[in-house]
């Protein structure tokens, strides 16, 4: 069977096909189904393609009598270049043969972005929450074929397609976490050889992260590109700036300079830009700093949280044009043995939240008085009031010395409490914490072990907001331990969100929104060309 009516078109990338394509339209005659077996581009097989009739996909790479048929293929077409398609065939039941030839010249504009770059990966970003998204995170990991990349984090460039006009715009990206996974002794086999395995194949794994642009409801594919050994050395611009002086490092953008404790790596002080200059911090006991936990009791040793290590026993330092990102880990001192614990700060450029995640693992059975996580903790002089989301979505406010004072709660809020918020009226400006993520779980299988959980506000000199985890210390019965098995592990996420606050409306819609974004984050999907 030789296919009727056929025409050729070139398009550009698109959320279905996040790749380059040739699409080929034409009509067969009777009412027969025939399986595309075999597509080539000038000669090359390519196994990328799908099938559609009167505009429906077909599953099995089938087209079909007495309509219009459509084979969309991945075509890597250039500018002004003649291509030769071919498909080839056979009926359902493989009595009929199909075969098709065209040849066709690509539009004179747009096409492949730079042909230094051999491959590249889809991104397809997809919006469900119908928010728009600006300047969004976004961290996602691709794996790569060994021999087709020597250096991810000089080599990968990241380009928006706009899938209408075809607009291609190199964006910033930031590669991190390189890892090569090799077939020792088995690399310099060829295919022809009789050990080679195709099943297993020398791969390079990454993660990339940039900031998207995706309006509501809909998706934007991005494509990153590689497979250049000469490429330079990327050059974005960035206000994204580091001071490094080793644990206490100042992180800086256009909304806020965040200063880390030189002892213990942890937030120290934020400086809120935003026109209002307003610094927030605590500096009043202990390590003084404003980011507090996790923290654990378990007497007869002493209180300590993860802002009381000097230092940490590890720590590492990410920096790039997109994020900077900081990670402290170890055992809390005098914990050696019950404890394992890691934060990891992250900073971005063009945003104005700070994002952490941290983690606290029981390594040793161990009784405890209190375990905490959710911490900040702020000299009461900067801040007069405090905010939270109800449960109804609404926002709650009250003056922070209408409750009761230390050691009594001035507010307890339920556990899983979306965000938070300590402002001033009067300058203006606030510091929100919003909790988005939260898992608490146990390694053997058996019931996390929690025990009077919930969030609550106390006052006396300072100012804090924590969230107990297992805690008897603020109870009528104080004197109780709670036994924590090995293996229970509690994690979390939250963002720290410096923010300017309106005197009269009292609005805290920035920090629900950032809730919601942050509860519904973009739907990340790869998709890569099929090896030949």
């Amino acid at each position: 069977m030789k296919p009727e009516n056929i025409w050729v078109d070139f398009l550009f990338p698109t959320p279905e096909h996040p790749f380059y394509q040739a699409k080929v339209s034409f009509t067969l005659e009777g009412d027969e189904l025939y399986q595309v077996k075999k597509v080539h581009v000038n000669g090359v097989r390519v196994r990328d393609f799908s099938t559609y009739h009167n505009a429906a996909s077909l599953s099995g790479f089938m087209v079909k009598g007495g309509g219009l048929n459509e084979v969309v293929i991945r075509c890597d077409w250039k500018a002004s270049e003649e291509y030769v398609l071919e498909l080839s065939g056979s009926s359902e039941d493989g009595k009929k043969s199909l075969s098709l030839k065209a040849r066709a010249t690509a539009p004179n504009h747009g096409g492949y972005w730079d042909p230094a770059w051999q491959y590249f990966a889809g991104i397809v970003c997809t919006e469900t929450a119908g928010l728009d998204r600006v300047k969004e995170p976004v961290h996602t990991s691709l794996a790569v074929y060994g021999e087709r990349i020597q250096d991810p984090e000089r080599e990968l460039r990241l380009v928006y397609i706009d899938h209408v006009s075809g607009e291609h715009r190199e964006i910033p990206c930031q590669v991190s976490e390189v890892n090569r996974y090799t077939i020792d002794g088995l690399e310099h086999l060829k295919e022809t050889d009789e050990f080679f395995d195709v099943r297993y194949r020398s791969t390079t794994t990454f993660q990339v992260a940039f900031l998207a642009d995706v309006p509501a409801g809909t998706s934007q594919v991005y494509l990153a590109f590689y497979g250049n050994p000469e490429a330079p050395i990327p050059a974005y611009k960035s206000t994204l700036t580091v001071a490094e002086i080793g644990l206490g490092i100042t992180v800086e953008n256009k909304f806020y300079k965040a200063l880390m404790a030189p002892t213990s790596g942890a937030i120290d002080e934020i400086h809120m830009k935003m026109g209002v200059n307003r610094k927030f911090y605590h500096h009043l006991e202990t390590n003084g700093a404003l980011h507090w936990n996790p923290g654990l009791y378990a007497p007869p040793k002493m209180w300590l949280h993860a802002s009381d290590w000097d230092p940490p026993a590890h720590y590492e330092l990410h920096q790039g044009p997109v994020f900077v990102s900081t990670k402290r880990s170890g055992p809390f001192p005098h914990y050696e043995e019950e404890t394992d614990v890691s934060i990891t700060y992250w900073f971005y450029e063009g945003v104005p939240w700070i994002r952490m995640s941290s983690k606290i693992e029981v390594k040793k059975d161990i009784a405890v008085k209190a375990l905490r996580n959710g911490e900040l903790v702020m000299d009461r002089k900067l801040v007069k009031e405090f905010a939270w989301r109800k449960p109804d979505g609404t926002a709650g406010t009250m003056p922070i010395e209408s409750g009761p004072r230390h050691p009594q709660h001035a507010k307890v809020l339920p556990y899983d409490t979306p965000w938070a918020c300590l402002f001033d009226r009067e300058s203006r400006s606030g510091l929100g914490m919003i909790t988005s993520k939260m898992a608490n779980f146990r390694l053997d299988g058996g019931n996390n072990k929690r025990c009077r959980n919930y969030c609550y506000l106390q006052w006396g000199p300072w100012v804090y907001y924590a969230r107990p985890l297992v805690y008897t210390f603020a109870t009528n019965n104080p004197g109780k331990l709670i036994h924590v098995p090995a293996g229970n592990i509690y994690y979390e996420e939250m963002a720290f969100v410096p923010l300017t606050i309106d005197p009269v409306k009292e609005d805290f819609q920035a920090l629900e929104r950032l809730y919601m974004e942050l509860d519904h984050p973009l739907d990340v999907q790869i998709v890569e060309d099929t090896d030949p």
